[in-house]
């Protein structure tokens, strides 16, 4: 689709969480698009976009995460601050209800919060929510053998990249 066609469809704006623990990845099993893919969501109205990002992993998974981003300046001003860069931002055509849109979502890379593992655990144990047919963690070294959903495959390696970093 050309610009021009692009930009006459509806934009919604998403964020969705890269959580990555122990060489595993947390995905989940949409409904609606049958493939894998990270948790996410639209942006509730008064959420920040890493807001959303957490709460959608929780209500999907049941998993509560925490963002990683580079420390920011506070600037002690509830009018003019600064949020956690997303780690990349992607457009996304879909449809929903039968109308085609684009999701702008903002994916964060996440990692599990402290307290979260059960005792002697590897990775945190999983639920699944309404929006999602399952939960699960997939080895990183065995992502290709996954039917997983567009970008997914690009947003890891990205992910990969910035966690070598830290």
């Amino acid at each position: 689709m050309d610009a021009k066609g692009r930009f006459s469809l509806p934009q919604h704006f998403t964020a969705s969480a890269v959580v990555i623990a122990n060489d595993h990845i947390l995905l989940v099993h949409h409904r609606r698009i049958a493939a894998w893919l990270p948790p996410g969501g639209h942006i509730e109205e008064k959420e920040m976009p890493h807001e959303a990002a957490v709460r959608e992993v929780y209500e999907e998974t049941g998993v509560a995460v925490e963002v990683l981003s580079e420390p920011l300046p506070e600037t002690g001003d509830p009018e003019a601050f600064f949020l956690p860069a997303p780690l990349c931002f992607q457009g996304v055509k879909a449809v929903e209800r039968g109308v085609e849109l684009y999701h702008l979502d903002l994916a964060y890379l996440c990692r599990p919060a402290r307290g979260v593992y059960a005792s002697g655990s590897e990775l945190p144990a999983l639920s699944s929510g309404p929006d999602v047919k399952e939960a699960c963690w997939v080895k990183l070294s065995e992502l290709s053998r996954w039917n997983l959903a567009k970008n997914v495959t690009e947003i890891v390696a990205t992910a990969k990249t910035r966690l070598d970093f830290k």
